[in-house]
Order: C-alpha cells, then structure tokens, then sequence
C-alpha cells in the first residue's frame, strides 16, 4: 500500500516575512528545528527559504545574515504535491528536482510543507 502525504506531514505552517533578516530566519529554524519556512508578503506565499539556501546564498558569499534580507535569497518557485499523492510520488519529485521541501496543496490551497526528512520517519 502507498503511504499519502496528508498521513505523514505535519498540519502546521510555519512562514516569515519577506522583509525579515536571514540572521532572525535562521534563529526561529533553528528554534523549531526546522529547515525551511514559506515565506510571505502581503498575505500570499510568495516562496520558501530553506537551510540551502542560507548556506549557499548567504554563508558561502560572506554576506552579513543580519543584513541579508529573506526576500534577496528566497526561492521563488514553490513546487508543489496534492496531499493525497503518494509519498513515493513525494520522493520522485525531491530527486527530480534536487530539493528536499515540497509544498503540499488540497484543493489549491497550501495545507504543509513536507521534507525528505519527513519522507523517511
């Protein structure tokens, strides 16, 4: 039998704004031991700000988290999976893509955030 995503992920969302400094994003990760947040602006998702792109965007190029705002290094594009897809499908789409958070959706609307990690609990 498939496992759903709607069976493993977590129903909470956990988001920041776009305008927020790296530096505070990486601090409420770390607090929720987390690794990504969806990020929003003006009351809409706008994308996702995970602990890749802190490292390669912010880390790697000696740029100031505390200057550095979530908006400069975000990524834009949300990919996403319907709930009730499998997580095998979740799974195919990560390596696809080489990601390791996917944006859950049911009937259009953002539900979760799943992660590889999730994937393999």
């Amino acid at each position: 039998m498939n496992t759903k995503i709607e069976e493993k992920m977590s129903r909470k969302i956990y988001s920041v704004q776009s305008y927020e400094s790296v530096l505070d994003v990486a601090r409420q990760m770390a607090a929720r031991k987390i690794g990504s947040l969806l990020v929003t602006q003006e009351g809409k998702y706008t994308g996702i700000i995970t602990e890749g792109d802190i490292v390669r965007k912010v880390v790697s190029n000696d740029a100031p988290p505390g200057e550095t705002l979530v908006s400069s290094v975000m990524t834009t594009s949300l990919i996403t999976i319907e709930s009730d897809d499998s997580l095998s499908e979740a799974s195919s789409i990560m390596k696809k893509n080489n990601i390791r958070h996917l944006v859950v959706t049911k009937r259009g609307g953002i539900v979760a955030v799943i992660s590889a990690g999730d994937l393999l609990q």
